[in-house]
């Protein structure tokens, strides 16, 4: 066998030793004839159950005041998450706080796909802007992961709860979209949703579950 095919071998076994690392720990889910996995999990179904049964009372119900949220991030973020937030895994995890409020829209941003409104908040002394994704690109799982009844453990593997966060996002994103070109700068909406930190130094981006304009 030549040097050349030696070498290839030697990156083929080292590029296939270091994915099965990388999978070990890991739950493999057979795939079934198409591609999906045997008895795949429906994030779409499993969402829209969930979505007006449980989201939208839990949001209602224990969404906390954005203006008392805030004041609390001034302080200690994880003071902030004991008293106001909710962190299903080991310390470090991300604090995710499901949140209402009212607000003035100081700007509105279309040019990226991640559009956003940046608020005034009602009632709050902000020292860092707070924005509302409005899509149609929305970054992270806060909606997910604000709620306490979803839990990774109840899932199969990483993928279906990715899945699962992305279903809900799609849910929130029909609900809010229809008001999006009503809105423009200086707009009085309310809203309730959800936003995750690991630091204080993160972003307040609050991903809305509900939105109204109010003028």
């Amino acid at each position: 066998m030549g040097l050349e095919a030696i070498s290839r071998r030697a990156l083929l076994w080292g590029a296939g030793g270091s994915a099965f690392a990388s999978l070990a720990g890991c739950k493999v889910v057979p795939i079934a004839e198409g591609g999906a996995p045997a008895g795949g999990f429906d994030a779409k179904t499993w969402a829209a159950d969930l979505w007006s049964s449980k989201v939208l009372p839990y949001f209602a119900t224990q969404a906390k005041p954005l203006a008392d949220v805030l004041k609390a991030l001034a302080g200690d973020l994880d003071e902030a998450g004991k008293q106001y937030g909710y962190r299903p895994s080991a310390e470090g995890a991300a604090w995710t706080f499901a949140v209402s409020g009212s607000a003035t829209v100081r700007q509105k941003n279309t040019t990226s796909r991640a559009g956003t409104l940046v608020l005034a908040v009602t009632g709050a002394d902000m020292a860092a802007p707070v924005v509302l994704q409005i899509g149609p690109v929305i970054i992270g799982s806060a909606i997910r992961d604000a709620l306490p009844f979803v839990d990774f453990k109840d899932f199969t593997n990483q993928l279906d709860f990715a899945d699962a966060s992305k279903a809900l996002t799609v849910l929130a994103l029909a609900s809010i979209t229809p008001l999006v070109a009503k809105i423009e700068e200086g707009s009085q909406i309310k809203f309730a949703g959800a936003f995750s930190m690991t630091s204080k130094s993160d972003p307040v981006r609050i991903t809305p579950v509900t939105l109204a304009v109010q003028s």
